[in-house]
């Protein structure tokens, strides 16, 4: 059995798994406008943390996609467990299958750079409706990695470049975004370093029953890559708008 980064973190059932957690979406979440009305996509739900969270503290209408069949079983029973009527759909961002304008807000977190970010990008701009806005969390390099670090990173994640906050700036441009604000930014160092002092919310875990042993080693090079490259790789959250 061929096993990946995200096959891991399914197995395992990793909630929050992106740089400063749910704690982290709170925060980013608190300074949007939502109303009973509004349509999120939480693209890339994973087991369903951020889609949860939204919809029993927004109260608006939530629908979940993620592309990982262990992912969406664990979103669907938490949303069983939780009684909450969120729409959960299997799909691939890079081909939303929803129609053009059907979305106020979508919101991708630790997500977009695993994928082809150009057909991505496009297809977010696709589902939102016009002055909608899109929220992603993506890993972006601090300083220019050699072809040997490019390797490792590729290897552990499947990742072809990691973009600097600048290439990601003109990507979104790329996409007819029509601006694009920088909320957040941090190396990896740093973050690993606030966890470490407990200033952060460690990220939820609902293992499976059967975890594949490679799924252990796949996650101890996660972590040996953090600390090899912690100055060099870090996350921005970036806030764009349809406004065309």
């Amino acid at each position: 059995m061929e096993l990946n980064y995200h096959d891991a973190l399914a197995m395992y059932g990793i909630g929050g798994a992106h740089p400063g957690g749910l704690k982290m979406t709170k925060e980013i979440l608190e300074n949007e406008a939502f109303k009973r009305e509004t349509r999120v996509l939480d693209a890339g739900c994973g087991t369903g943390q951020t889609a949860s969270y939204i919809a029993k503290n927004y109260n608006c209408h939530v629908i979940a996609l993620d592309l990982h069949p262990i992912m969406i079983k664990k979103a669907k029973e938490r949303f069983k467990r939780e009684k909450l009527s969120i729409h959960l759909v299997q799909g691939s961002v890079e081909k939303i299958p929803f129609p053009d304008q059907t979305f106020d807000k979508v919101i991708a977190e630790s997500v977009t750079a695993f994928t082809n970010i150009p057909i991505s990008l496009k297809e977010y701009f696709r589902v939102l409706k016009q002055k909608g806005v899109l929220i992603t969390i993506d890993m972006t390099k601090e300083q220019n990695l050699s072809v040997d670090e490019q390797k490792r990173v590729q290897e552990v994640y499947g990742i072809q470049k990691v973009l600097s906050e600048e290439e990601w700036t003109q990507s979104f441009q790329s996409a007819q975004f029509s601006s694009t604000d920088t909320l957040f930014s941090s190396s990896v160092s740093a973050q690993m370093e606030k966890v470490s002092l407990n200033h952060e919310e460690l990220p939820e875990y609902q293992p499976s029953t059967y975890i594949h042993p490679k799924a252990d080693e796949i996650l101890n090079q996660h972590q040996t890559l953090n600390h090899l490259l912690g100055e060099k790789l870090g996350y921005r959250i970036y806030r764009s708008m349809k406004n065309v």
